[in-house]
């Protein structure tokens, strides 16, 4: 049988982390740690399930983004009676495997894709995942004829056909294929010879709207998501012409995903350009929905990040009025570290901190040039100018390995430009709100939990919540 990741990168114990932090408070501890908010966390996942719910699309939960069971349990809900995943290694298959067969055990319906074109390396373990977890329980993507040589792996190993979508490149240009193309047509015939042999099941098709990143508005991403559902439609059109089998079309990002939830406001809320999109899109739905099944997956929405910020997409959860955008106290995960040096004398002061690339990334955000911005959790307020909510006045500007070099957060000052940060002091412990919260919390092994509704225990930590390790 094939070593599971579980074996080759085993998780710490969660009771041994519970006992070393839980009861202490974030001052207490020491950086670099990743820090998660579960009640902004459980705000954003409800936030999401409840548009799809009122536009009555199905919705697959991404576990790229924070590899846990405790935020994948709240992607979920309580009341689903389906569990929908995308994952992007099988150790998250793996890591969920005693979720999963708790949800089997309560007569719930369970799926998981593995969101990359199948390696033949993976098969075994997606197939014993498979034969585990019982028939139509795991799917993979495909978007090249060799790819299906897994289904013969799976099929053997776990007894039941393969589930099977077909990846469509709806202009994101990293994966998938034009609906249009030749090749798309060779990648159909083979499917279906699979699935008249019994080791593969076509079950739809799959595409996903990473290019949403660089929009700027809901209106914009609302856009991208119509084009998206229009170019899996057209898939299905091409793969099946003159018939009516209906296919799982599955689509998505999380700007595209959580624009969605522009379309609660009242239409006085709504730009004209906005209300032309709606009305586009909901359209939409209704027809696709006579002939097919429309879900939409997306990842990070549950944490949200300064990249997310920077698209503008969706309205704010922390807001009563959903006409509010999303902000900083939207963003759940945050970097712990402190100050190990100060630099008052340079031309314009600077600060180093322990928190390099290797703890916060090296991904580039289109509002601003840095790579992580300091909240000001534990910082004083500038003496010389009112800051944009919840900005400290610093950013991180410069990184290496295991260094950063905080710089002032021109962006905060807004017109105030002349304006200088407050300042800091050795040993002074800041939060830091990742550019991509994906590859941040790749860098660390758990996350603390603090729950901001425990009036005057917001720093105190509450759980911990470990991820899953490996390929």
């Amino acid at each position: 049988m094939a070593s599971s990741a579980a074996q080759l990168y085993p998780s710490p114990s969660r009771n041994a982390l519970r006992e070393a932090f839980v009861g202490k408070t974030l001052q207490d501890v020491h950086g670099p740690t990743a820090v998660i908010d579960r009640v902004i966390v459980a705000r954003n996942c409800k936030q999401m399930l409840d548009a799809c719910h009122a536009l009555e699309i199905d919705f697959r939960s991404h576990t790229k983004s924070h590899k846990t069971a405790e935020v994948t349990k709240l992607q979920v809900g309580e009341t689903s009676d389906e569990v929908k995943l995308v994952v992007s290694t099988i150790s998250e298959a793996e890591f969920l495997y005693s979720y999963l067969c708790l949800c089997r055990s309560q007569g719930k319906k369970v799926n998981v894709i593995y969101g990359l074109p199948l390696p033949l390396s993976q098969a075994s373990r997606l197939g014993q995942l498979g034969k585990d977890l019982g028939p139509g329980t795991m799917s993979a993507i495909v978007d090249h004829p060799d790819q299906l040589n897994t289904a013969y792996i799976y099929h053997r190993i776990s007894g039941s056909p393969m589930q099977i979508f077909i990846k469509v490149d709806t202009g994101y240009h990293r994966a998938g294929l034009s609906a249009n193309s030749i090749q798309f047509q060779q990648l159909v015939s083979r499917v279906l010879y699979h699935e008249q042999s019994g080791t593969g099941q076509f079950v739809g098709f799959y595409s996903h709207a990473g290019h949403s990143y660089g929009g700027d508005s809901a209106e914009a991403a609302l856009r991208l998501l119509v084009d998206e559902i229009r170019g899996l439609e057209e898939a299905a059109t091409q793969a099946f012409p003159g018939q009516s089998r209906r296919a799982i079309l599955s689509v998505g990002a999380t700007p595209t995903v959580t624009s969605i939830q522009a379309l609660l406001k009242s239409k006085e809320d709504m730009s004209p350009g906005l209300q032309s999109a709606t009305a586009d899109l909901l359209g939409l739905i209704k027809r696709v929905k006579e002939s097919h099944t429309l879900e939409l997956h997306a990842g990070v929405y549950p944490f949200l990040d300064m990249q997310q910020l920077a698209t503008k997409a969706s309205p704010s959860a922390a807001q009563s009025d959903v006409v509010n955008g999303i902000s900083t106290s939207d963003i759940a995960l945050t970097v712990l570290t402190e100050v190990n040096s100060i630099y008052p004398h340079r031309s314009n002061p600077e600060a180093l901190i322990a928190a390099g690339s290797l703890t916060l990334g090296r991904e580039p955000c289109k509002s601003y040039p840095g790579w992580g911005i300091v909240s000001d959790w534990n910082t004083a307020s500038s003496p010389d100018a009112k800051l944009k909510t919840g900005r400290s006045g610093w950013q991180v500007g410069r990184i290496s390995q295991e260094h950063g070099i905080l710089t002032k957060d021109s962006v905060a000052f807004g017109q105030e430009a002349e304006a200088a940060p407050s300042d800091l002091k050795v040993g002074q412990k800041v939060k830091i709100w990742p550019n991509h919260a994906c590859v941040a919390g790749a860098m660390f092994g758990w996350y603390l939990v603090v729950d901001s509704s425990l009036k005057g225990r917001e720093d105190e930590i509450v759980d911990v919540w470990v991820r899953c390790r490996g390929w």
